[in-house]
């Protein structure tokens, strides 16, 4: 099976308050994932798991090192193809599920697909909403507001945005952090549903070991360096 993440090096680092010296966040971290693995990375609070995450998201710069996704170097890219890598080629699931309250569940699935990168429009791009809203089980939430739904739902809904677009690769910075444990097995459950049937490569970060070891691959980043965990 061939690799769609491929890291080499990486660091980053963040000038202290006072600006005398650097703070080393993460070390020459390597990471090799396979294309349609899932993969957990943990580590306590301050480890630097998610400023990981979204440097390889894109949502932040790499001080050192470098980052390949499906063979592409991440470091070469333009301001617009930066921006069309964090549309198309990735979904993102956060902490917080950060949906529009004034938009319906089905209206903030859609929203990553009018950003002007992808083909889906009108008709189609409802039906596969309405879709993925099935596959997660909200199928019958459609018109709801996201303050009518609970937590867990809202979360749920976020893992629909975050494949609108049929990512290559999720990226999941700490999902169950804001739920319960009923909520939080549930979760764990249905993106390792998602990975297996969409066949979408998984890159997990949580402090929470029990989720972690129900990915295909666990990984340790503790001392701003990354070790397998198994």
């Amino acid at each position: 099976m061939k690799n769609i993440i491929e890291i080499s090096k990486l660091s980053k680092s963040f000038p202290s308050p006072d600006g005398e010296e650097m703070v080393h966040v993460f070390n020459e971290v390597d990471l090799v994932v396979e294309t349609g693995s899932s993969v957990a990375i943990v580590g306590p609070s301050g480890s630097g798991k998610s400023t990981l995450l979204n440097v390889i998201g894109l949502l932040d710069k790499p001080t050192k090192g470098s980052i390949e996704v499906n063979k592409q170097s991440l470091g070469s890219l333009s301001d617009r193809e930066v921006a069309e890598y964090r549309n198309q080629t990735v979904g993102f699931v956060f902490q917080s599920h950060h949906l529009l309250p004034s938009c319906s569940v089905l209206e903030n699935v859609m929203v990553p697909a009018l950003a002007g990168f992808g083909k889906l429009g009108g008709d189609e791009l409802r039906n596969r909403a309405t879709e993925l809203l099935k596959d997660v089980g909200l199928d019958h939430r459609l018109s709801h507001l996201p303050s009518q739904i609970s937590g867990g739902e809202r979360q749920r809904v976020a893992v629909a945005r975050a494949l609108i677009n049929n990512p290559s690769v999720l990226l999941a910075d700490e999902p169950t952090g804001a739920l319960d444990q009923s909520n939080s097995n549930n979760l764990i459950d249905l993106l390792n549903q998602l990975n297996e049937e969409k066949e979408v490569t998984l890159l997990m970060v949580t402090h929470s070991v029990d989720s972690a070891n129900q990915m295909k691959h666990a990984y340790h980043l503790s001392g701003g360096s990354l070790g397998q965990q198994r």
